[in-house]
């Protein structure tokens, strides 16, 4: 796992490549109301590098892309601020996370939670926190852009705010006291399952849909 930059975006799956959705304040839950736009993806990504730090980080295997998380204080997600759920002022927002479906399961959306965490705790931030959509809602549809509460809530997020359509999750930095272990045993287990479907199967291509834990 390392830092995902702007020189790895083109490692990204169909639909989140040039994918703005956090970006804009366009009405609307799914990606595709903000558009594509791969030379605007690559602005914000440098300008966020620049003054705050790498907004995601990445899982390779055989330089494969696995599994990726992107993630900013709410001031660089203009999202956040149409979604109708504030987002607290002493949050690191994660934006969203995607895993390959042939490692999910393994523990890669765990340890990039952990890793999340820790660039919470290292840029002094309270909580991580997170929108997640009621439901089903087809977020296992490509280009959504945002969670299921469900997944959330597995990872350990708890319910902090809600309305109709959705709910802001939480999960305090605090939690982060065993980060090192956990990451290990996890990095573990996806490295694992890769070996173990690969040799059944073959090199899997990465299959570029949705965005889920």
């Amino acid at each position: 796992m390392r830092d995902l930059r702007v020189e790895d975006l083109e490692s990204l799956p169909g639909p989140c490549r040039g994918c703005l959705f956090w970006q804009s304040e366009e009405v609307g839950t799914h990606s595709t109301d903000s558009g594509s736009d791969e030379a605007g993806q690559d602005a914000w990504w440098k300008s966020v590098e620049l003054d705050w730090g790498a907004p995601a980080k990445g899982i390779w295997a055989d330089e494969r892309l696995v599994a990726f998380c992107v993630f900013a204080p709410p001031s660089m997600l203009r999202r956040t601020r149409v979604l109708g759920l504030h987002v607290s002022e002493d949050a690191l927002v994660l934006a969203t996370i995607w895993v390959d479906p042939e490692v999910r399961r393994s523990g890669a959306a765990r340890q990039l939670l952990q890793t999340v965490m820790r660039e919470a705790l290292l840029h002094e931030t309270a909580a991580v926190e997170a929108f997640g959509r009621h439901g089903a809602l087809e977020a296992d549809r490509p280009g959504s852009c945002i969670l299921p509460g469900a997944a959330l809530t597995a990872l350990g997020f708890r319910l902090y705010r809600a309305d109709a359509e959705l709910g802001l999750y939480r999960i305090e930095t605090a939690r982060t006291i065993r980060w090192a272990e956990a990451m290990s045993h996890a990095l573990g287990g996806v490295a694992a399952t890769l070996s173990r479907r690969e040799a059944v199967r073959g090199r899997p291509a990465l299959e570029s849909r949705a965005v889920s834990p």
